[in-house]
């Protein structure tokens, strides 16, 4: 906390003067306001902080230094103060690199960072952030921080501040207690006027921000921080990387993350953090040194907390490379390290031979889920490449069915089903294991590698699942384009059931770590529930798809929603996994935006199945068969699932245009349809270049066919005589509200080659235009005819055909009553 001065500052009304001559004698030695009812104990400051509060005569204050107040924070000297002060972080940029160390110490030496609340930060961080950042040893990081509060601000370790910094970052939102000092810390920073912080809700992310702009001040500036490396640095990277990847917002995208995570792995590659386990060819082994037992226990855990450090690399690598056009920088090749070892040992800093990351066989090493999830982080990365590639639409694909061994499907799916036959009996995921791996606190590792594995069977099976499969009686492959030949008996059933299989062991991990509170808040936890949640999602929109019906039968009711939100997101998995969403959502933004996208593709699914339907009728009749499902078409919904295919593949979104193209409210609307012809790989053809405008956007546009219940977006509504004659009779009324509801739309060149959608929309309205010119000419001669009777009172059609329908009713004449705008015929 920082305060500036005592005195000139305006009391605040309805409390009574406060002046240093009653502050009591620890605000007096702190040199703070001390906040009383008129100098009875305890005051505000002694109530905060639990301390004694006391009121002695006060010493006369000495004569000021100096006219302007003090911007620097300093520790008292003399011992007696308890408190830390702390500057501002916009005066830290004008400070030089020893300045920025000093004032890390201070930020880490704030009195409420006691040895019990470090105990508690580090218990946070094991329980979400180890499995992906598994090098703190964490018997080391408690000696050395009990070691640390005995040493003086010269003698501190400026490299460990940065790891110590990137613990807070991650752990600070998750604890109730530093969310409240840091709320009162930042509420009262120097220059704030108010005595008091206005009372708000607290936000745990403002916590870990702190923190992090701290770390990011530590690192020093860019010229020097990309000069120095250390593995101590390598961690604290990852660790800034890894929060803000959860932090994705709408419009900042993952750039941070995708830039810490990729300075990280260059100096781990510098540091040749990947490499010295393996021998080079031709050199004998190295002859056994005589050390003591210390010394070798501290040169094995040194090379242990390399290669996790590593190996944190390649699992946050992998992560952010999950995604369409995203390129992963660490070779699994090129890894020449053993796999980590288990957690006793790396506790007793014990060397173990463990195996390597390609190793099949583990028979007589020393084995840990935590290796086991590493290698299973090996087959994700090989399989969202698969995914983010095109999946079964790829060329390779083409050529192979995916029950064939040439096919990419097939071997990927091999390698899982050869990952779950070689897991011990006890690292398989049931209900006795995981109670078992949590007796022993190592039960997020488990977790991680049961959801990592579904989600690896999800994104791979759903590949050949048709993504609208609305005329499917049950599982079936591809509807589109490439269509494999037959495939063997029960192969499309058993590939769907592993989608739904899968889902549904997500969501039972999910109510089992929250029954003891001990769902790991890690970012792949969270994709794994979104993806899960989808599932579900498609499962109830067509339920035919799930026959032994694993996400169907999952009983939970959401009390919380109102009864307006969709039945699909109040009862059954969806509805658990939602919620489940928007706690996360509290610690991670990213889990916001997984919430808003779940609720659109529910009304996208709504609006697809009615477009099918309303159209299906319409193109039987006329003996025209459409190739899209939205045109009641029998395809299976390839167009659809590439526009969508972004938001539903990718891991988190890492440039900000790829968020505003996961709002599906406006683009995907079934109301529009894309008239263009398909090429030879079934995207709908590019648009010619230009601009313009779409003049015959209109607020009521007759049916083509009457009897057929149209929605009003865009096509034609049913009895077009009674709507004729309303819109001649207030014409001036319905021409103002056509300019409030319906405003031109502008399609750009650059959005109609981006977006495919923007197209389609200017297609619909053409084709639903030039429709209603060919079926309506006769009424639009009478409009006219109608026009030429008032005009001059002579008209070559008769009164009684007129759309009006009643002679005697003739309005008056106004300046702009007969005003017709071109596209309201």
């Amino acid at each position: 906390m920082v305060v500036s001065g005592l005195e000139g500052k305006k009391t605040p009304k309805m409390r009574p003067p406060m002046r240093s001559s009653i502050a009591c004698t620890r605000c007096r030695k702190s040199k703070i306001k001390c906040e009383n009812h008129g100098g009875c104990p305890p005051c505000d400051s002694c109530i905060k902080t639990g301390k004694e509060c006391n009121f002695n005569k006060p010493d006369p204050p000495p004569p000021p230094k100096r006219t302007d107040p003090p911007t620097g924070v300093r520790q008292e000297r003399d011992g007696g103060s308890d408190r830390k002060k702390l500057k501002k972080i916009d005066d830290m940029s004008k400070v030089d690199n020893q300045k920025t160390n000093e004032y890390a110490d201070d930020v880490l030496a704030a009195p409420f960072l006691t040895e019990d609340l470090w105990e508690q930060v580090l218990d946070i961080y094991k329980l979400h952030f180890a499995p992906e950042l598994p090098f703190l040893h964490l018997p080391t990081m408690k000696e050395k921080l009990g070691r640390k509060r005995k040493l003086s601000q010269q003698e501190s370790d400026s490299e460990l501040n940065l790891v110590l910094l990137g613990v807070l970052t991650l752990t600070a939102r998750h604890h109730s207690d530093l969310v409240k000092y840091l709320a009162h810390i930042c509420n009262n920073q120097p220059g704030n006027a108010r005595t008091r912080p206005v009372q708000t809700a607290l936000d745990p992310a403002a916590a870990s921000e702190y923190y992090a702009d701290i770390l990011t001040m530590a690192l020093g500036p860019l010229r020097t921080a990309m000069k120095v490396a250390s593995v101590e640095r390598v961690a604290a990277l990852l660790m800034l990387g890894l929060y803000e990847w959860s932090q994705i917002g709408p419009k900042s995208g993952g750039l941070g993350a995708w830039m810490y995570v990729g300075a990280a792995i260059r100096m781990a590659q510098f540091l040749r953090l990947g490499f010295g386990d393996v021998p080079e060819p031709g050199d004998k082994p190295a002859e056994p040194q005589r050390r003591g037992s210390f010394q070798q226990s501290q040169v094995a855990l040194d090379k242990e907390i390399g290669r996790r450090t590593m190996f944190s690399c390649f699992i946050l690598d992998r992560m952010l490379a999950c995604g369409k056009e995203r390129v992963s920088i660490v070779n699994a090749e090129d890894l020449q390290i053993q796999l980590p070892c288990s957690e006793d040992k790396f506790d007793l800093a014990m060397e173990v031979p463990t195996g390597f990351l390609r190793d099949r066989t583990r028979h007589g090493l020393d084995d840990s889920v935590l290796s086991r999830f590493i290698q299973l982080v090996d087959i994700w990365g090989e399989i969202s490449k698969y995914s983010s590639a095109g999946g079964r639409t790829s060329k390779r694909e083409e050529d192979h069915p995916p029950w064939t061994t040439g096919s990419a499907f097939y071997q990927l799916n091999k390698r899982l089903e050869e990952f779950d036959a070689e897991l011990p009996g006890t690292f398989t995921f049931s209900r006795s294991n995981y109670f078992k791996h949590e007796n022993h606190q190592a039960s997020s590792v488990f977790v991680l590698l049961h959801m990592l594995r579904c989600v690896c069977l999800i994104m791979l099976h759903r590949e050949w699942i048709p993504f609208v499969p609305i005329r499917c009686e049950y599982p079936q492959g591809p509807l589109d384009h490439p269509i494999p030949p037959t495939a063997p008996d029960g192969f499309w059933i058993a590939s769907a059931e592993q989608v739904f299989k899968a889902a549904r062991e997500i969501i039972d991990l999910i109510e089992i770590c929250q029954r003891k509170n001990k769902l790991p808040q890690s970012t792949i936890v969270l994709f794994a529930i979104w993806t899960a949640s989808f599932c579900g999602l498609y499962a109830a929109h067509f339920p035919q798809m799930d026959i032994p019906k694993h996400m169907l039968d999952y009983d939970y009711e959401d009390s919380d929603q109102d009864e307006s939100v969709s039945e699909v997101l109040r009862r059954g998995p969806v509805a658990f996994a939602a919620a489940t969403l928007h706690k996360m959502s509290k610690y991670q933004k990213m889990a916001s935006t997984y919430v808003r996208i779940l609720h659109q593709m529910d009304k996208y699914f709504d609006k697809i199945k009615q477009d099918y339907f309303r159209f299906s009728a319409k193109t039987r009749n006329a003996g025209e068969v459409s190739s899209r499902v939205r045109e009641g078409g029998l395809s299976g919904g390839l167009e659809e699932y590439r526009v969508q295919s972004k938001k539903l593949k990718d891991f988190g979104f890492l440039r900000p245009e790829d968020h505003e193209n996961a709002d599906t409210s406006d683009r995907s609307s079934p109301n529009i349809i894309d008239h263009r012809p398909l090429n030879e790989n079934g995207n709908p053809k590019s648009t010619q270049s230009g601009s313009f405008t779409a003049i015959n956007r209109t607020s009521t546009t007759p049916a083509p066919e009457t009897g057929h219940p149209f929605s009003n977006g865009g096509y034609p509504t049913p009895h077009p005589e009674a709507m004729y004659a309303e819109t001649w009779r207030h014409h001036s009324q319905q021409q103002h509200q056509h300019q409030q509801l319906l405003p031109p739309q502008i399609y750009s060149t650059s959005e109609v080659m981006l977006d495919p959608t923007a197209s389609i929309a200017l297609e619909a309205h053409n084709q639903a235009f030039s429709d209603f010119v060919k079926k309506e000419e006769s009424r639009r001669i009478g409009a006219i005819g109608d026009l030429g009777y008032f005009s001059s009172g002579d008209s070559q059609i008769a009164v009684a055909d007129m759309p009006f329908g009643d002679s005697t009713y003739i309005p008056a004449l106004g300046e702009s009553s007969y005003y017709m705008p071109m596209g309201e015929f």
